[in-house]
């Protein structure tokens, strides 16, 4: 029975799922010399490196490969990359609407307003418990309103209800929330990343 069960432990070990203490007694067990649980290792990590081979390829829409594209080059700007909005008398977004878009793991932000020719946009930034944003230089005035949550930088913690606004070429330092929290911002187009 002890040989069936270092036969189970190659299988989560071909896809590095055991943990620390089994992981260290199955390769124990291996350098003993057991040719068996090495062959069945050896041909386990040879089908799970085949399993990605084994669908079709397929090129992605090309929607998809611009967004990449522009992420890439705007790093978690993800705003420089908004299509500016369609100048109307009245220009609204309701709550259900608009599409929140990954900034950086735990940082999403949704697009309002975009008005390319004042180099303004406007936008909700949602933060997870925990998550931080990196710093930057303003290009132009930035306003913040913390509608829900806090957010730190430094040793000010700004709440819900609270409201900053900060001037052209000052810089933020790392921004982090401990509860999570939703901003609404008005910012620059061109706001440059410092250490990125």
């Amino acid at each position: 029975m002890a040989h069936d069960r270092f036969l189970e432990m190659a299988a989560l070990r071909s896809v590095d799922l055991l943990d620390r203490a089994d992981a260290e007694e199955f390769e124990r067990h291996i350098r003993e010399g057991c040719e068996a649980c090495q062959a069945e290792l050896t041909s386990l990590r040879e089908a799970a490196g085949a399993i990605g081979l084994a669908a079709a390829a397929h090129d992605p829409p090309p929607h998809i490969r611009e967004r990449l594209f522009e992420r890439i080059r705007h790093g978690p700007q993800v705003w420089k990359s908004w299509d500016a909005s369609v100048v109307r008398e009245l220009h609204v977004v309701r709550a259900g609407e608009g599409d929140w878009q990954t900034v950086k793991d735990g940082v999403y932000a949704k697009q309002l307003y975009v008005d390319v020719e004042h180099d303004r946009v406007t936008m909700l930034v949602r933060m997870d418990p925990g998550a931080s944003y990196v710093p930057h230089r303003h290009a132009a005035p930035e306003q913040c309103l913390v509608l829900e949550g806090d957010i730190r930088e430094g040793d000010d913690v700004f709440r819900a209800g609270d409201f900053q606004c900060v001037a052209p070429g000052s810089t933020h330092g790392a921004q982090t929330t401990e509860s999570g929290c939703l901003l609404l911002i008005v910012s620059s187009l061109h706001d440059e990343l410092i250490g990125h």
